[in-house]
């Protein structure tokens, strides 16, 4: 079994300012003067009143990003740490304060999934989320970032129709959004799909066992690969990586059956409710954070309860609204 991936395995480090900017080691933060040395002399108007000095702009702004970005991660460094035995974390992220967040934690790939249908749009299932929906997130979590690997889910009905429809919509997700990768789902049969894409210069990450836009035809949110299944899975693992596919996501796959996959597949498996013999593991950020309540699948792990925070913290910011405390003389102009 490989061993655990260490944070910082594929670039290097940066720090954060008590402000929240991001530098590389031995830079000056964006925006901001070098610390001043007993020689140093003030820049004109450097002695402005406060009352003077422009206000941080009031309703959030860019996602903090590092003065010297390291270099971003390629999907050949994903598939040189299979070989090394090093595994590797992947987020759903649809905006750039996660994005940001995330990859300033270690984040090695974010997934601007199709699931923005259930966690950002507000519908049941994947389904209903389009091309022109996605586009945006996923430029926002492109722009924020400078070390992650950025991949785009290709929706429901966009890739399906044709190879040509297939590339089409993946030219579209690299132009306007900025993305380096695509993730489709589907085995053998959309093993055309694949090699039309990465020919036309697109890395393309594979998605089988349960798909979720096949869920209809799936009769439902089932385990994939039990029993006899598991031959026509294997040959699906086997098809992907042949036509191309840099890695293969695996979902409600039996653990002894995605370490099989695992073994013998040079690319990196990335499994979500697919055992830990995968190369990756991959969860939406709302489930692993706790943001998402109610009864989970069995596979999400909650590390935070991100709920709870923030409804106490709202809750907090009403009380003091309605009772006058907010805001405080401290926080008001004179």
């Amino acid at each position: 079994m490989p061993e655990a991936a260490q944070p910082n395995q594929f670039t290097t480090t940066s720090s954060t300012d008590t402000n929240g900017n991001v530098t590389a080691a031995g830079s000056t933060p964006a925006g901001g003067n070098a610390p001043a040395g007993p020689n140093a002399t003030a820049s004109p108007g450097a002695t402005a009143g406060a009352a003077s000095a422009e206000q941080p702009a009031p309703y959030g702004g860019p996602a903090s990003a590092p003065a010297a970005p390291p270099r971003r991660i390629r999907t050949l460094d994903l598939i040189k740490a299979k070989a090394e035995g090093r595994r590797w974390a992947m987020l759903t992220s649809y905006d750039q304060y996660t994005a940001a967040l995330f990859e300033q934690a270690g984040v090695e790939a974010l997934l601007i999934g199709d699931s923005a249908a259930n966690n950002v749009y507000g519908h049941a299932t994947t389904l209903p989320v389009t091309v022109d929906e996605l586009i945006p997130l996923a430029r926002a979590v492109a722009s924020a970032t400078a070390r992650a690997l950025i991949v785009a889910d290709l929706p429901f009905g966009s890739y399906e129709i044709s190879d040509e429809q297939a590339v089409a919509t993946a030219v579209r997700f690299m132009k306007e959004a900025g993305v380096h990768a695509v993730k489709l789902e589907g085995g053998a049969r959309m093993a055309s799909r694949i090699k039309a894409i990465t020919t036309a210069g697109i890395p393309v990450m594979a998605h089988i066992g349960f798909t979720p836009q096949a869920e209809h035809n799936l009769g439902g949110y089932k385990v994939q690969g039990r029993g006899e299944a598991g031959t026509e899975l294997l040959e699906d693992a086997r098809a992907v990586a042949e036509a191309g596919a840099f890695s293969v996501v695996m979902e409600m796959v039996p653990s002894g059956l995605a370490g099989q996959v695992t073994a013998e597949l040079a690319i990196p498996t990335v499994g979500i409710g697919a055992g830990a013999d995968c190369d990756a593991q991959v969860l939406v950020w709302q489930d692993m954070a706790g943001l998402r309540t109610g009864r989970a699948p069995r596979f999400v792990k909650r590390y935070a309860d991100l709920h709870s925070v923030l409804a106490e913290a709202v809750g907090r910011y009403v009380e003091e609204v309605k009772s006058g405390v907010f805001p405080e003389p401290e926080r008001s102009f004179d």
